[in-house]
């Protein structure tokens, strides 16, 4: 599919690792996957889940994830939208000395109006889009100034036809694109190499084993699919385990 796309735009497309920040996890599970995924396993990036209901719970485990990797690689928070403007307003006062690279859906996901005013407020840049369906959603926000990470979901937008408008929509204002990977990974690795908005991959391996050609991280970064398709062919034996009967 990058090929079909015009080919690459870039020799590397970095990851990010959303599989170690999970709200689920203990504090000690949560420190010492974070540590792993950037001392061992080569991540150059991270982002962990907030949204307790007493925020001050997330403000201690974000110190202990930026204590435990030091201040190079990359640190993203993502509420999905459990809390209100002004916690989040209050949240993000709190937050700045942790670096944090961006704040994903902070608030409810469709409120434009909300995301507007706490990017006013606030210098960390506002991540969304996981929840939007439709490339005049996404547009709504761009206009309002309430978004600067744009993150497509091709599965959500219904295919490439929506999703690449998008993004080039985001490029025409200079705002990165860093897609939601969620459930087929693979197919954002193929777009992401091929537009320039692209600036960083999430990385969710649950499902990549399923699949012909399944998603490779290699020293924190993605390895450019090189078989035919958007790598969404499903082996053999994913099919005979999962595939629904017609009759």
């Amino acid at each position: 599919l990058w090929h079909l796309l015009g080919g690459p735009v870039r020799d590397r497309l970095e990851a990010y690792n959303t599989d170690v920040g999970w709200l689920s996890l203990s504090d000690e599970a949560l420190v010492d996957g974070c540590r792993r995924a950037t001392e061992v396993d080569g991540f150059r990036g991270i982002k962990i889940k907030v949204g307790h209901d007493r925020p001050g719970v997330d403000l201690k485990r974000l110190e202990a994830v930026r204590r435990a990797i030091g201040p190079e690689p990359t640190l993203a928070i993502d509420g999905n939208g459990k809390w209100d403007l002004p916690t989040c307003r209050r949240f993000c006062a709190q937050a700045q000395p942790f670096d944090v690279h961006w704040f994903e859906e902070p608030l409810w996901y469709d409120d434009v109006a909300a995301h507007a005013a706490l990017a006013r407020s606030t210098n960390i840049p506002i991540a969304l889009g996981e929840q939007l369906y439709t490339a005049d959603a996404f547009e709504a926000f761009m206009a309002a100034g309430a978004v600067h990470y744009v993150q497509p979901d091709v599965i959500r937008l219904g295919g490439t036809t929506e999703s690449l408008p998008v993004s080039d929509s985001a490029h025409a204002r200079r705002l990165p694109v860093a897609a939601h990977a969620g459930d087929m990974g693979q197919v954002h690795v193929h777009l992401s190499y091929a537009h320039p908005a692209t600036a960083v991959l999430e990385y969710i391996p649950w499902i990549k084993d399923h699949f012909v050609e399944p998603i490779r991280v290699e020293d924190g970064c993605f390895v450019r699919p090189q078989l035919p398709g958007a790598g969404s062919t499903p082996t053999a034996q994913a099919l005979a385990r999962f595939a629904i009967p017609l009759s």
